[in-house]
């Protein structure tokens, strides 16, 4: 081997370390070139520099990335880089928690970016500065910059510089507790193109699904959570990998209660974290002690808190340091030591308020406060932190109300996603053989993915199915349990109806019983039907006959009916000599469904038709009626199971979903039409063909029955009470659609009122107006206007604000009774009632408003405020103080002057003065003139007959007998009494 001269080691020594230098600039030129060449313009660069700068798991190789950056882009002399640049650099600071250099950084690249008149870099600039000065609270600055931000936002086309302001808004948002805003900036990011596969994005998602979590989301914070996790490996950043499957083990030990699946994530990350002095390394072995204390390993529990502990402790990261305190708090109430438990949770809460960190984080505390106060037998402190736990969670409960409505806007993303993925994947048909083979690669895996949806979905039919069996099962039970009391409740009823000499007035009683009881048993046989029908237990039971003639003789059996509504009935059977096997029960219970709802639904003087025929194998009926039709989403609905098409239909919705499954089940269809002339039309096709029937029960010849007419007296019409005739008493509107009702109401009251009856609140309202009643019972539920439209109106006219009304419904809860109240009513009673309180109340009602009246009659002057009801009657008599003080000393002024001069009819001021005071609008005058006489004579000297005509009266003997009879004195006595 040659030797080497001295000289030649000197040599290479000095020309060593350059040739390292600029190996090591073209390695790093090498990164940046890289980016460069990937990236189609100068956004895209952006995007995927600062993915390149997430990237990198330790602070030295991102400080060195960003020096060669700068360098980079002050070679390049490209203003949008440099400003870029220097941007990156005060980020860097910030994640290091230098605030003072973030915030010199921050300040450059703004003052640039002002002389320069570059939007983007005063976009950047001020979102970094606002979120410097809210770190160290300077309101004015942060005021300053955010206006700033705003008019920058608004002229940015970057779409960096655009997603990077709407997520920083939305992570200060949740640092204030604002989620409702912070998801709506969140999801600005997630919803930008040219942002879908960038650390934003992801960061963005982290974000969405930790304000699930918190509000207590756990579903929904998974999803965001795996899609972040989906984002970050598209982009290959395992920290952000690393910092999603934490979360997602959060999830599943804090919200699902699956400690050990936890542990299994905790332990594979904890090989991650441990000793890279992050403060993931804290959390994790704060949340691996919480693991360990709920699968009951204590020891290892203890081990791993103190380690959480003391690494905070070190970090001085005060912050995080409430975690492990709060699990210490938890673990030594757990193991009965409760002194500790109260002074670790104490640490912890005194952490939170100082930091002004989440409300979450005091549930922990909280709790453990509240359960060992208990057993320490302190309950008052006990009390108060279990107080202070509720008010913590009804809060967190609130935020969750005001972000649920925001759920359905990423959906909608989703489905932008899925055309964005289909577009995608046209392009890459088009592409050579490398992408047909990872097309087919992709369908490989969709298929299995298929496969294991479809395995999914079976074990979810499943279970479906077993759902389905049990609440059919209770369906079946309670309709039988129900059935018993019913039958003890019916039969007394029926010993009742059959004695001869039962009154009037309670066979009306017993009849409404009856009515009700024989409904309540038809819905039960719905119900045991359909749960029959649910579970497979529904057998037909099929005979040979003649079909078209029993439905013809189940139609006429409405004929009755039809003739008391003033219907016109029409019925069209063909084919009766046909045969063919049916189901009678089934084929009666779909004609009678049908033909109950069309009486129902036609108004007088309406028209029903029946068509029955049997061509071949089938019959086919249908049945129209006239009426006011239904709507496109009402014939949709019409067969679900308890749909109703209003609120005020009678049932409960079961009938024609019924009529749907035994229509099914007896091989047929049904169908609802709806014609220009509002005829609606149900359409039935149902086979009679024996073959078409696998699982049915053929019955013999010798065992069919005789058809029989439906019973005429189940058609028969309800009694209606009749309103009584004026006979002195005070007046009561009853406003009741149901007519059972009405007869209870009426036979309550008949004995102390003069009782108008009205079906609805439009004609209660009228009735109300027209007669002025003393008082009115109104349904809540009802057609046309309901009991609150009918209370609103009623209590804001001038006519009628003085009426109590009471409101009565079947809708329980104080929520329906404050609607109530707030818009008048005077009082809020459920069905069912107690008649007896029900009549006290009314008789209370009655009672007020004569006290108020005797005020009236012991006032020397009117003073409406004092016997006012409301302020729409304050504004009344109002109105006719102003009328009596410019018209009552005039001998001419009449009656029927004083209801001209306050818009009202001579009967409704009548009615409503009679309510206020006590006295006829003539008596009312006579009583006005007479108390201004008696001002007249205590503060003057004028002769008596003078005072009379003064105040209105033309006759000074009248003037002294009504003096005389009011005041039991006459005029002159008056005077000298007062002397």
């Amino acid at each position: 081997m040659p030797k080497i001269e001295p000289i030649l080691y000197f040599i290479l020594l000095l020309i060593l370390p350059l040739c390292l230098i600029g190996q090591k600039r073209d390695v790093e030129d090498t990164i940046v070139s890289a980016l460069i060449s990937k990236s189609s313009d100068e956004n895209s660069l952006q995007i995927n520099i600062y993915n390149q700068l997430e990237n990198f798991s330790n602070n030295s190789d991102k400080r060195n990335f960003l020096k060669e950056l700068s360098s980079y882009a002050l070679r390049s002399e490209n203003l949008n880089i440099i400003i870029f640049s220097f941007f990156l650099e005060g980020e860097h600071y910030y994640s290091e928690n230098k605030i003072e250099e973030a915030i010199q950084k921050f300040k450059e690249v703004w003052l640039r970016s002002k002389e320069e008149d570059n939007n983007d870099g005063l976009l950047l600039g001020s979102i970094g500065l606002q979120s410097m000065y809210a770190h160290i609270g300077n309101k004015d600055s942060v005021e300053f910059y955010s206006e700033y931000s705003k008019k920058s936002f608004t002229k940015s086309t970057n779409p960096f510089a655009l997603g990077f302001y709407q997520r920083r808004l939305g992570t200060l948002e949740i640092k204030k507790g604002n989620y409702t805003d912070a998801i709506t900036y969140l999801l600005a990011v997630i919803e930008k193109p040219a942002l879908q596969n960038s650390c934003l994005k992801s960061l963005a998602l982290t974000n969405i699904g930790w304000i699930y979590e918190q509000l207590n989301y756990s579903e929904k914070a998974k999803i965001y959570y795996l899609k972040a996790k989906k984002v970050s490996a598209r982009i290959d950043n395992q920290s952000y990998l690393n910092f999603n499957n934490l979360k997602l083990a959060h999830i599943e030990l804090f919200k699902n209660n699956n400690p050990k699946l936890a542990l299994e994530s905790y332990q594979n990350l904890e090989k991650v974290y441990a000793g890279t002095n992050k403060y993931q390394e804290g959390i994790i072995y704060g949340t691996m002690g919480f693991a360990y204390l709920k699968t009951g390993d204590d020891d290892k529990s203890l081990e791993y808190l103190i380690k959480s502990r003391d690494f905070f402790e070190r970090s001085k990261d005060s912050s995080f340091l409430c975690l492990p305190y709060s699990y210490l708090s938890h673990f030594y109430a757990n193991m009965g030591q409760f002194e500790n438990s109260i002074r670790n949770a104490e640490k912890a809460l005194l952490i939170i308020d100082k930091r002004k960190l989440f409300d979450e984080r005091k549930l922990i505390p909280l709790d453990a406060l509240a359960f060992s106060y208990k057993a320490l037998n302190n309950n008052e402190k006990a009390f108060a932190f279990l107080n202070e736990l509720n008010i913590t969670k009804t809060k967190l409960d609130n935020k969750k109300n005001n972000v649920a409505f925001l759920e359905g806007q990423y959906e909608l993303l989703e489905s932008h996603e899925k055309l964005k993925i289909a577009e995608l994947n046209n392009q890459l048909l088009r592409k050579d053989k490398i992408i047909y083979i990872s097309i087919v690669s992709i369908l490989l895996i969709t298929l299995l993915y298929t496969y294991h949806l479809f395995r999914n979905r079976k074990k979810l039919n499943s279970q479906l199915k077993t759902l389905n069996i049990l609440k059919s099962n209770f369906f079946a039970n309670i309709s039988h349990e129900f059935r018993t009391p019913l039958t003890l409740i019916s039969s007394p009823i029926q010993e009742a109806l059959e004695e001869p000499e039962l009154p009037q007035e309670k066979r009306n009683h017993f009849e409404m019983a009856s009515r009700n009881t024989k409904r309540l048993l038809s819905l039960l046989d719905q119900l045991l039907d359909l749960s029959k029908i649910d579970s497979g237990a529904l057998q037909l039971q099929l005979e040979k006959g003649f079909p078209t003639q029993m439905l013809a003789a189940w139609s006429d059996s409405f004929s009755y009916l039809a003739k008391q509504k003033k219907i016109e009935f029409e019925i069209l059977a063909s084919d009766k000599a046909k045969k063919g096997w049916f189901d009678r029960d089934a084929l009666e219970k779909i004609m009678v469904n049908l033909l109950g709802n069309a009486i129902k639904y036609t108004p007088e003087n309406g028209k029903i038709e029946v068509n029955i025929s049997m061509p071949k194998e089938h019959i086919n009926f249908y049945v129209r009626n006239t009426g006011k039709g239904m709507t496109k989403q009402q014939m949709k609905s019409i067969f679900d199971r308890f749909y109703q098409s209003d609120r005020f239909s009678d049932g409960v919705g079961i009938g024609l979903s019924l009529v749907k499954e035994l229509t099914e089940l007896h091989k047929g269809t049904i169908t609802v039409s709806q014609e220009a002339d509002q005829w609606t039309t149900f359409s039935v096709n149902l086979s009679v063909k024996k073959s078409k029937f696998k699982n049915a029960k053929f019955i013999e010849a010798s065992e069919n029955r005789i058809v029989h007419p439906l019973p005429k007296q189940e058609l028969d019409e309800v009694y209606h009470p009749q309103e009584t005739k004026d006979n002195g008493l005070p007046i009561l509107l009853i406003v009741e659609d149901n007519p059972d009702v009405q007869i209870l109401l009426f036979d309550t009251f008949k004995n102390s009122f003069k009782i108008l009856i009205a079906t609805n609140g439009k004609e209660g309202i009228e009735k109300a107006v027209k007669h002025i009643p003393d008082i009115i019972l109104s349904d809540v539920m009802m057609p046309v206007q309901d009991g609150i439209v009918l209370t609103k109106t009623l209590k804001n006219d001038e006519r009628t604000s003085h009426i109590p009304v009471v409101l009565l419904t079947a809708r329980a809860g104080d929520e329906n009774k404050f609607v109530g109240l707030e818009v008048g009513a005077d009082d809020y009673i459920t069905k069912p009632f107690n008649q007896k309180i029900l009549k006290r109340k009314v008789e209370n009602l009655i009672a007020l408003r004569k006290k108020l009246q005797l005020r009236y009659s012991q006032e020397v002057i009117l003073k409406p405020k004092d016997i006012a009801i409301s302020s729409i009657d304050e504004l009344f008599l109002e109105k006719v103080q102003r009328v009596l003080d410019e018209k009552l000393s005039e001998s001419t002024f009449t009656v029927a002057d004083f209801s001209q001069g306050v818009h009202m009819s001579r009967m409704q001021l009548h009615r409503k003065l009679k309510a206020l005071t006590g006295l006829s609008s003539t008596e009312f005058l006579r009583s006005q003139r007479l108390k201004l006489a008696t001002q007249i004579l205590k503060q003057s000297s004028i002769n008596i007959s003078e005072v009379g005509y003064r105040v209105g009266f033309n006759d000074h003997a009248y003037f002294t007998k009504s003096f005389n009879k009011a005041y039991n004195c006459t005029p002159s006595e008056f005077v000298k009494r007062k002397k």
